[in-house]
């Protein structure tokens, strides 16, 4: 015979003292508690069911025996029956009432029976508190989670990516989803990178991998700047059911809120599982994510700000060396009266000036505080490449475009770019500097940059060449960033690298 009970059995003796009717003998009573939802029982003094209501039949019965005349011993686990005798006999022979709690397999329920003997034997009240019971293991689930997250954003010793998988395991398992994740998001390649990853051991995937934007959910978060919450895919949100995370990977739900950086969308946090949800995503659950979210965004942001602050330090120390080196070369002979040398040693401390001047620039962003001319492209790229080449026939020049922008700040920004095409496609290069609807374009004919690398040469540290800082071109995306200049990377006519900076005539930002 099916059991009906899990071996889990509590009771606690009640000192209060009832006896209400028994079922079985008064009918009148037995028709009002056939009425009552919740299951009743009737026990003789051989522990054998003399009365069950409707409730108590629909939850205790099986097909293979009727409630009535059946002895409790049938009904409940061996585990359990020698303790239940127990406390029944104890409840008849000192006519107290008492109460347990008991699980029910078949009903994926859990109920609270109470005891009340009689003279003929006792009456067993139940009520079912699964509700109950359910809602406070949430809740206990909740603050287990919080007290975790406490931990993890509290450590301020813990490094920034170990808190990010961390929380994405917490976070998993107070939502009940296997997986959850940080992306990276590159709208302009159509990527999707996995910055970091909770799952199963057997997942397909690791933190690095890159899969095509458009195969996943995340994709809508972005794009709208939105959460998304989908408890079943095919049911809330059919128009991304054939997308290939959905229909091949097989996600059926899915939470994922949008992540920015400074402004900019960087990608998502979001959490995901194979299967549609049992309960929808609660409110609470909404809230927790959002709030990790932006958590996470005021990290990323936080993270971009130390490298920035680190690499201006590198970046001082690599510019200024120069100069430095020319104004101790010149200072004895300048202070002898050598004019020449005088000459030298006014325009490497002029040099150190303008430098230092662009770095507090890049360091403030757009708060800073920018000393704007109209300056003549074509001008400012001449000066610029006297710099960067000594060979003049290299350099085209096809504009005739004027700039809103600081004289020293353009001229570093085109320097950079010049220097960068002359490392690395030669002296012989061609650059070509022309215009754009909206702005204007440095390219040359050099081997170029691959597509998968361009969203990387901006980064601080980044170089293919051994004697580079790999910092010149991220204080050129930082430039146009103060400047609010859009600045990609892509192929020139001729195979090279073209910078293109959008957004350059005035009021663009407006």
């Amino acid at each position: 015979m099916q059991s009906f009970f899990e071996p889990q059995f509590e009771v606690s003796v009640m000192t209060e003292k009832r006896e209400p009717p028994d079922p079985s003998d008064e009918p009148d009573g037995a028709a009002v508690l056939s009425r009552i939802t919740d299951p009743v029982v009737a026990l003789d003094e051989e522990l054998r069911v003399t009365f069950c209501n409707d409730a108590a039949a629909d939850v205790f019965a099986s097909a293979e025996t009727d409630l009535l005349g059946t002895a409790v011993g049938e009904l409940l686990p061996e585990s359990i029956v020698t303790t239940f005798r127990d406390e029944c006999e104890h409840a008849m022979a000192t006519a107290s009432s008492a109460t347990f709690e008991i699980d029910h397999p078949a009903s994926d329920g859990r109920f609270e029976g109470r005891l009340y003997p009689s003279q003929t034997g006792l009456s067993v009240f139940f009520r079912d508190i699964s509700g109950r019971v359910r809602e406070r293991s949430r809740l206990e689930t909740r603050e287990r989670a919080l007290q975790r997250i406490y931990e993890i954003v509290g450590d301020i010793d813990r490094p920034f990516d170990r808190q990010v998988t961390e929380l994405l395991s917490v976070v998993s398992d107070a939502l009940g989803t296997e997986y959850g994740a940080l992306s990276r998001i590159d709208v302009d390649t159509d990527t999707y990178v996995f910055e970091a990853l909770s799952g199963p051991a057997d997942c397909d995937f690791e933190a690095g991998d890159v899969v095509s934007l458009n195969a996943t959910n995340c994709e809508r978060v972005v794009r709208s700047g939105e959460t998304l919450v989908v408890d079943d895919v095919e049911t809330d949100a059919p128009d991304l059911a054939d997308r290939t995370g959905n229909a091949e990977w097989g996600i059926s739900s899915y939470l994922g809120i949008p992540v920015t950086v400074e402004g900019t969308p960087y990608g998502t946090f979001c959490f995901y599982d194979m299967d549609p949800r049992a309960e929808s995503f609660s409110e609470w659950d909404v809230t927790l994510v959002e709030l990790l979210g932006n958590w996470v965004s005021a990290g990323l942001e936080s993270e971009r700000t130390d490298a920035r602050l680190e690499s201006f330090a590198g970046m001082l120390a690599h510019e200024l060396r120069n100069p430095l080196q020319i104004a101790h070369l010149y200072r004895q002979q300048a202070a002898t009266g050598d004019q020449a040398a005088a000459e030298e040693l006014a325009t490497a401390l002029d040099r150190m000036a303008e430098l230092i001047d662009v770095i507090l620039v890049t360091a403030g962003g757009t708060d800073s505080v920018i000393d704007w001319e109209e300056v003549a492209l074509a001008d400012a790229a001449s000066d610029a490449w006297e710099t960067a080449n000594d060979d003049e026939s290299g350099l085209v020049i096809e504009t005739e475009q004027v700039v809103e922008a600081d004289p020293t700040h353009l001229q570093y920004v085109l320097e950079n770019l010049f220097s960068n095409a002359v490392v690395h496609a030669g002296p012989d290069v061609t650059v070509r500097v022309g215009d754009l609807p909206t702005g204007f374009y440095i390219a040359d004919d050099g081997h170029g940059i691959e597509a998968a690398e361009r969203s990387q040469v901006f980064e601080p540290g980044y170089t293919t060449d051994g004697g580079g800082t790999g910092l010149g071109l991220t204080y050129v995306d930082q430039l146009a960033n103060t400047y609010d200049w859009d600045c990609t990377v892509t192929e020139s006519h001729d195979g090279g690298a073209r910078f293109e900076f959008t957004g350059t005539e005035p009021n663009a930002a407006d």
